[in-house]
């Protein structure tokens, strides 16, 4: 059971679930995997031009005016999408003065309005979406009444565009919230389990050492009493016991310490896993059954750690956008391979950091032997004896 304190603690270590209403911050559609999606859905904002392809012959001058609104646009999406929320509004306004000034001469203004809505609807609570939404339809409304009454400006069309994008970005908001809410309540339960695995460390030590220490206290007050009264020889035997109890107590603390959990292999990748796939890596995995069987404590616990550390070098300097990671068991050894799919431009500059060396030296802490490439891509192969299978094979 945990303790208060220790759920206090968890609760102070990792933040509460926010929901929509209380407008958490959305991460950018710029972002991890949104970024494919967000660059990639421009081409269906080559719409733009269908209606000037199939209108009557338009002047050179039309074409390039139409086209440096179009790209305009586009700039200033990108560059919405980059942006925090509070300097949104700025990008929306003028995305949404340019659909309209190009929609003068092109219908196809009104296919690219929706994508203004999309981003509404994706950084912005379901009540104040439809607000924003609402006043936007009526300034269209307004505006085919009052100057588009004779122009080329599709109102139902922009209307519905702007309708179904908006459904999707409220869609992508759900789906966002309910990712983060799942990722914070895994955090949550990494916290609350290392609380308790540390409180069982702690009840494992002091039953083990409780009473030990109990006892060489009263033999030590017993010694000391005894040489006050020149009991040499009863004193003597009493700090003989005392020795024993001793040995006892630190043979007992290091039994206790090694039945401490080791570092998991498993959960160690299932957690950078994780974390790479948060900041958009695209991660396969392919571990054969029972490699972590074949491994020692210390095998186990040191590859856990060389692959963290490749983890955090990918999050910090890959330009890649894929992870692949592998655990090969053969006859008595295991071959972990870790590619990053990112390119390194100029391998001669690459110098090898305290991470590099770092990983370097937990290999040679379990005997394996390791290979770093970086052509064509950044390569890490670790291969080691299986202790397991060694120890297992000598006992048969």
């Amino acid at each position: 059971m945990l303790s208060n304190k220790s759920i206090q603690d968890s609760n102070s270590a990792v933040p509460a679930v926010r929901n929509e209403s209380a407008a958490p911050d959305m991460p950018l559609l710029a972002s991890g995997r949104k970024k494919r999606w967000s660059h990639g859905s421009l081409f269906f904002s080559l719409f733009f031009f269908v209606p000037l392809i199939i209108s009557r012959p338009l002047p050179i001058e039309t074409w390039v005016l139409q086209t440096l609104g179009y790209l305009s646009f586009v700039i200033l999406y990108i560059k919405a999408i980059n942006q925090p929320v509070k300097t949104l509004p700025t990008y929306l306004l003028l995305m949404f003065l340019l659909s309209v000034a190009c929609s003068f001469q092109n219908p196809g203004g009104a296919t690219i309005i929706g994508f203004i809505a999309f981003i509404v609807g994706y950084y912005n609570s379901l009540k104040t979406g439809i607000v924003s939404i609402g006043v936007m339809m009526l300034v269209l409304v307004s505006l085919h009444i009052t100057v588009f009454n004779n122009a080329h400006f599709l109102l139902s069309a922009s209307l519905l565009n702007s309708l179904v994008l908006f459904g999707f970005g409220v869609m992508e908001r759900k789906e966002t919230l309910h990712s983060l809410k799942e990722s914070q309540q895994a955090k949550a339960l990494r916290v609350l389990s290392a609380i308790a695995e540390r409180e069982r460390i702690g009840r494992d030590l002091h039953d083990v050492a409780g009473h030990a220490l109990s006892s060489i206290s009263l033999k030590a007050q017993l010694a000391d009493k005894l040489i006050s009264k020149d009991k040499i020889e009863d004193a003597h035997r009493e700090v003989k016991a005392l020795a024993q109890l001793s040995q006892a107590l630190l043979s007992d603390i290091r039994q206790a310490v090694s039945d401490i959990k080791q570092l998991s292999l498993s959960d160690e990748i299932a957690k950078d896993k994780s974390l790479l796939e948060e900041n958009g890596f695209n991660v396969t995995t392919d571990i054969e059954d029972g490699a972590e069987a074949r491994l020692s404590a210390k095998q186990e616990s040191q590859l856990a750690l060389i692959i963290k550390e490749l983890t955090t070098n990918t999050l910090r300097y890959s330009n890649g956008n894929a992870v692949s990671l592998g655990l090969e068991v053969n006859e008595q050894t295991v071959k972990m391979t870790y590619k990053d799919h990112g390119v390194v431009e100029n391998t001669a500059s690459i110098k090898e950091g305290n991470g590099l060396m770092g990983i370097r030296e937990r290999a040679a802490s379990i005997h394996a032997d390791v290979d770093i490439s970086f052509l064509p891509h950044p390569i890490v192969r670790v291969q080691l004896t299986a202790e397991q299978a060694l120890s297992q094979k000598a006992s048969l």
